[in-house]
C-alpha cells in the first residue's frame, strides 16, 4: 500500500518497529508520546496501530482514563496481555515478574530471614504443585490483596492466576535462572525475594522500591522472551522500515492511552527509571529492552518539559534553547529521536489533523467538496469537531460567502461546543470573557508585558498551552507569534461576539482592553483595531508600510492582522460586507486616493472576511484577494515583488490567508 493509505501514527509505528538483526542486541527504544488536544483522535490512533500490528507483532494495550492504577497494576495487565497465544510462536512467560509478585504477596515475619526463606520456599513449592486453578484461589486472594490495591484487586484477580499457571511448571528453573537477573546477581535468589517482601511488608515499606524491583523484573522477562522468540515471524505481514530488507525481528509494542492521567505519569516514570538503571549498570552499548511504547496524551506534563528541554521545545514555544520543534507523526523517525547523544527517553510527536479527503469521509459519501473544505477550515481537521459539524450541517450543501451555516446569532452552539472541550481551569463564561487574550497571535505573554488586570487570563493561557491547543506558527509578523487551534478560537470569539451584555464584558470592551495592553506594537494594534471594525485605520498602516518594508515582511504582518476575528453580522454574506468595508474606507479618505490605496482596501476587506474559519469561502473571495495582490505587485516600486506574486497564486487557489 502507498503511505497515504495509512495514518501518520501507523506509519511512525512501522518506522520504529524494526528491532535489528536476529542475534544482535536491540537498540534503545523511545516512549513515543502521541500528543493532541481533546478530540484529536488519540484513542482512535492507537486502535489503528493495534489493527495494523495484528497477529504479526506481539503487542498489548492499557487505558488510563478513569481510575488511577499503580505501576504494578499496569505491569500485571501488560504481562497478562503479552502472555496470550500468538500465531507461530511459543507463549511468552513472565517468570521473574511472576515469582516477584508471589514474593510480594507472601505473608512473612519480616524479622527472621531464615524462617522467611523457608516459608517462601514452601509457598513456591505449593504454587508449583497446584495443578488446578481452584487450589490457587486462596493464595491468589492474598497476592492480589497485597500487590494490587483496591479498587483494582477484583479487576486483576483473573490475570494473576493465569500468570502463575504459565510459570508454575518452571518455578524450579526460575529460581536457578534468577541469578542471571541483576537484582539477584552475586547472591541467593530466595534472599533477594525475601528482601523484596520486606520492602513491601516490612516495618518501613518502600512502595517505590517495590515498583522499581517489579518493573526491572518485567523488562528482564521481555528481553528473555524476545530473545527466545526472535526468529523471523513465519507468514506474518511486515510493513516495517527494514534497512536492506534483511531477515530481522520486530520490537514488541505497548500501547498506552491517556498517560496524562496520574496513573499513566507514574507508570512512565517507573519505566523510564528502570531503563536508566539498566543503562547505568550495562553502559551505553546499544543494549536495552525490545519494547516500543506508544502512548497518547492530551496534555504536556511539566516533568516532560524538564526532561525534554535539551532536545525538543514545547509545541507552543516560538523559540528557546532546544533547537528541535516537536514533529508530526509523518515527519518523525527513529533517527530523529536518536539524533542527539543526550536524547531523552521520551519522544514527543504531534498527531496530524484530518485532511479534506478524510473530513469528506466522515461527512458522507456524496458530500460536495466545498462542504468538506469548509468543515476542514472551521474545525482545523479536529476529528471530534468534524463529527459535531456533520450533525449540525446534515445533508445540506454550504453556500459560498455565507456566514451563518453553523448556528444562530445567539451564544449557541458555541458555548455548547466549548463546554465539550473539558477545559477545567475556569468556567465557560470566564473562558469566553478572556477570548481576545486567548486568541491573539502572541498568546504567550512576555514577562515584561504580562496581561495585568484581566481576571483568569494567566490560568487560562497556562491551560491552553498545557492542553495542546496552542502551536508556534513559525512565521513572521510578531516574534512570539503562536496560533490557537481554529476550532477553539472560532468558538471563543463567536460566543463572545454574540453574548448578551448582561452576561459579562462585551466583545468591544475586551478587544479594547487587549489593544491597550502594555507592549503593543504596530502589528498588535492593527490586529485589535481590525477586530474592533476600525477598518480604515488598518488600511492606513499597510499603505504607509507598503513602500518601506520588504514585501515578504509586509505579507507576514498582513497575514497576522487579517486573521483578527470579527463581530460583523452573521446574516449578511460576504459580498454585502465586502462592499460596506470598501465604501467605509472611501468615505474615510475620499480625496487623493491611489490605485495602491484602492487595492489595499479591497485586499484587507476580502482577506479579513475570508480568514474567518466559520465563513464559507468561495471562488469570489479567492478572485478578489488574488486580483488585489496582483494589482499591488504591478504598482510596487520595490524589486522584491515575487512575495506578492507568490501570495496571489496561493490566494487564487484558496490557500491564503
Amino acid at each position: 500500500m502507498v503511505e497515504t493509505d495509512h495514518s501518520g501514527s501507523v506509519l511512525l509505528t512501522r518506522r520504529l518497529l524494526w528491532n535489528g538483526v536476529a542475534g544482535k542486541p536491540p537498540r534503545r527504544q523511545p516512549v513515543v508520546l502521541l500528543l493532541g488536544p481533546v478530540g484529536s483522535g488519540k484513542s482512535h490512533a492507537l486502535g489503528e496501530i493495534a489493527d495494523d500490528l495484528g497477529w504479526g507483532v506481539v503487542h498489548a494495550a492499557f487505558a488510563f482514563a478513569g481510575d488511577e492504577p499503580s505501576p504494578v497494576d499496569v505491569l500485571i495487565r501488560l504481562a497478562y496481555s503479552l502472555s496470550r497465544k500468538w500465531r507461530h510462536r511459543a507463549r511468552p512467560r513472565f517468570l521473574r515478574f511472576t515469582v516477584a509478585l508471589i514474593a510480594v504477596g507472601a505473608e512473612l515475619s519480616t524479622t527472621d530471614r531464615e524462617r522467611d526463606k523457608d516459608t517462601l520456599r514452601r509457598l513456591l513449592v505449593e504454587f508449583k504443585r497446584s495443578r488446578w486453578s481452584g487450589r490457587l484461589d486462596p493464595l491468589v486472594r492474598v497476592l492480589v490483596k497485597t500487590a494490587v490495591p483496591a479498587p483494582f484487586g477484583d479487576a486483576f484477580a483473573a490475570e494473576v492466576p493465569a500468570l502463575i499457571q504459565a510459570v508454575r511448571p518452571r518455578l524450579g528453573q526460575v529460581l536457578r535462572s534468577l541469578t542471571e537477573f541483576d537484582r539477584f546477581r552475586g547472591g541467593d535468589a530466595l534472599d533477594a525475594l525475601v528482601d523484596l517482601n520486606w520492602l513491601a511488608r516490612g516495618r518501613e515499606p518502600d512502595p517505590d522500591g517495590v515498583t522499581a524491583w517489579l518493573t526491572e523484573a518485567f523488562l528482564a522477562d521481555v528481553r528473555e522472551n524476545h530473545r527466545r522468540m526472535s526468529a523471523p515471524e513465519r507468514h506474518s505481514p511486515c510493513d516495517c522500515e527494514n534497512p536492506g530488507k534483511r531477515p530481522h525481528v520486530h520490537n514488541w509494542v505497548v500501547l498506552l492511552d491517556d498517560v496524562d492521567h496520574p496513573g499513566g505519569l507514574a507508570f512512565l516514570k517507573a519505566l523510564t527509571a528502570a531503563r536508566q538503571s539498566y543503562r547505568r549498570r550495562h553502559g551505553d552499548r546499544g543494549t536495552g529492552d525490545p519494547l516500543l511504547v506508544v502512548a497518547t496524551s492530551g496534555k504536556w506534563d511539566g516533568e516532560w518539559e524538564r526532561e525534554l528541554r535539551r532536545a525538543w521545545r514545547p509545541p507552543w514555544q516560538p523559540g528557546g534553547t532546544a533547537a528541535q520543534v516537536v514533529p508530526t507523526c509523518r515527519d518523525a523517525s527513529y533517527d530523529d529521536w536518536a539524533a542527539h547523544p543526550e536524547h531523552p527517553g521520551h519522544y514527543p510527536v504531534l498527531l496530524e489533523p484530518l485532511e479534506v479527503e478524510q473530513v469528506a469521509g466522515i461527512l458522507g459519501r456524496d458530500v460536495p467538496r466545498a462542504t468538506a473544505a469548509f468543515v476542514h477550515r472551521a474545525t482545523g481537521g479536529l476529528p471530534r469537531a468534524v463529527r459535531e459539524l456533520a450533525r449540525t450541517l446534515g445533508d445540506a450543501p454550504v453556500r459560498a460567502g455565507a456566514r451563518d451555516e453553523l448556528g444562530t446569532t445567539g451564544p449557541d452552539p458555541w458555548r455548547t461546543w466549548l463546554t465539550g472541550l473539558n477545559l477545567s481551569t475556569v468556567d465557560t463564561d470566564a473562558l469566553v470573557t478572556a477570548a481576545p487574550f486567548a486568541t491573539a497571535p502572541w498568546l504567550v505573554p512576555l514577562p515584561e508585558h504580562g496581561l495585568v488586570g484581566q481576571p483568569h487570563v494567566g490560568p487560562i493561557l497556562t491551560e491552553l498551552r498545557a492542553s495542546l491547543w496552542v502551536n508556534a506558527s513559525g512565521s513572521g509578523g510578531t516574534p512570539d507569534q503562536v496560533t490557537l487551534h481554529p476550532w477553539l478560537a472560532g468558538n471563543l470569539v463567536s460566543a463572545l461576539a454574540r453574548r448578551d451584555d448582561l452576561d459579562g464584558p462585551t466583545y468591544a470592551a475586551q478587544f479594547k482592553a487587549l489593544l491597550d495592553a502594555p507592549g503593543a506594537d504596530d502589528v498588535r494594534r492593527a490586529y485589535c483595531r481590525l477586530a474592533l471594525g476600525d477598518f480604515p485605520a488598518v488600511v492606513d498602516l499597510f499603505e504607509r508600510d507598503f513602500p518601506r518594508l520588504p514585501h515578504r515582511e509586509w505579507i507576514d504582518r498582513l497575514t497576522v492582522v487579517v486573521h483578527a476575528p470579527d463581530d460583523q453580522p452573521l446574516d449578511e454574506d460576504y459580498e454585502r460586507l465586502y462592499g460596506k468595508l470598501v465604501d467605509a474606507d472611501v468615505a474615510r479618505k475620499p480625496d487623493g486616493r491611489t490605485e495602491i490605496r484602492n487595492n489595499l482596501a479591497r485586499l484587507v476587506a476580502a482577506s479579513w472576511l475570508s480568514a474567518n474559519p466559520f465563513a464559507v469561502r468561495g471562488p469570489d473571495q479567492n478572485h478578489d484577494i488574488g486580483t488585489a495582490l496582483t494589482a499591488l505587485s504591478s504598482k510596487s516600486q520595490r524589486s522584491d515583488t515575487k512575495a506578492l506574486d507568490d501570495t496571489a497564486h496561493l490566494a487564487h487557489r484558496g490557500l491564503w490567508p
